[in-house]
């Protein structure tokens, strides 16, 4: 069963990794002149870092790693774009004052929770998908964690993409979600011991287990060089985090005809 993690959030402060881009440095994206919001970019995307301060919220960020994609020639899609890979820090942001009891604020007293955040960044051309990893150290006794929220945008198109983007009509149904599942290489059995379920709301944004404000998807894809990862991740203290993969043509018929060949291209591209 899915755990509530209501005003409790984790005490590890482990060191975050960041996968396939150091803070501050740019990778060729492959793109050239072209048409569209993304016409003329030069550079693939890059992480950098935001060390802000939410005194309302008692959260300070330290090390809250997030993906730009510099050069993209539209300024409405460049914003919609970076709004978008910056999210999962201002729903954390958003969440950890929501969610603060009067006796936790008054135990933390001057002191504020800490919210780091380390990006994995998987394809990175015209289609550039990232896993953002929240992590908090609570200024008050508690425990559990936030999740790894993955974000995909086609920087050609200008837009973020939402599952039925991505998923064909009969992949985002009930049949179609157990097809893609059963596809799937991962924990399957502890998966099972928790009682967990794949369904179509599950893929996107909602208010669940009780929280104020709105949660990230519980299952999210990302794209990656080697194929498709559906990260299932929430707070809680257990049953919260799996990952399951599948390479790109053991699910080709379930992802979008006119999406398939640019995922294949971008993740063989050096």
């Amino acid at each position: 069963m899915r755990a509530s993690v209501k005003g409790v959030l984790a005490m590890a402060a482990a060191a975050v990794t960041v996968a396939a881009g150091a803070a501050g440095c740019s990778s060729s994206d492959g793109g050239g002149e072209g048409s569209g919001p993304g016409a003329g970019r030069a550079n693939g995307p890059v992480v950098e870092q935001d060390g802000t301060a939410h005194p309302a919220q008692l959260v300070k960020l330290n090390n809250a790693q997030h993906v730009k994609v510099p050069g993209v020639a539209d300024a409405a899609a460049a914003k919609k774009i970076d709004d978008a890979f910056h999210a999962p820090i201002d729903w954390a942001v958003k969440w950890a004052g929501a969610t603060l009891l009067k006796e936790q604020r008054a135990e933390c007293g001057n002191r504020s929770n800490v919210i780091s955040v380390g990006v994995r960044i998987g394809l990175r051309g015209d289609i550039v998908s990232a896993a953002s990893a929240i992590r908090m150290v609570p200024c008050y006794e508690g425990e559990g964690s936030l999740p790894t929220v993955p974000v995909t945008a086609d920087v050609k198109a200008g837009k973020v993409l939402a599952p039925e983007d991505v998923l064909t009509a009969g992949a985002l149904r009930g049949k179609g979600l157990k097809t893609l599942f059963d596809r799937l290489s991962g924990p399957k059995d502890d998966w099972k011991d928790c009682e967990l379920e794949l369904r179509r709301a599950d893929l996107y944004p909602g208010k669940r287990d009780g929280d104020p404000i709105e949660s990230p998807a519980p299952a999210g894809l990302l794209f990656t060089q080697q194929g498709l990862e559906l990260i299932w991740s929430t707070t809680g203290t257990d049953c919260n985090n799996f990952t399951f993969t599948a390479p790109y043509d053991k699910v080709k018929d379930l992802i979008k005809p006119d999406l398939y060949p640019r995922l294949v291209a971008a993740a063989g591209a050096k």
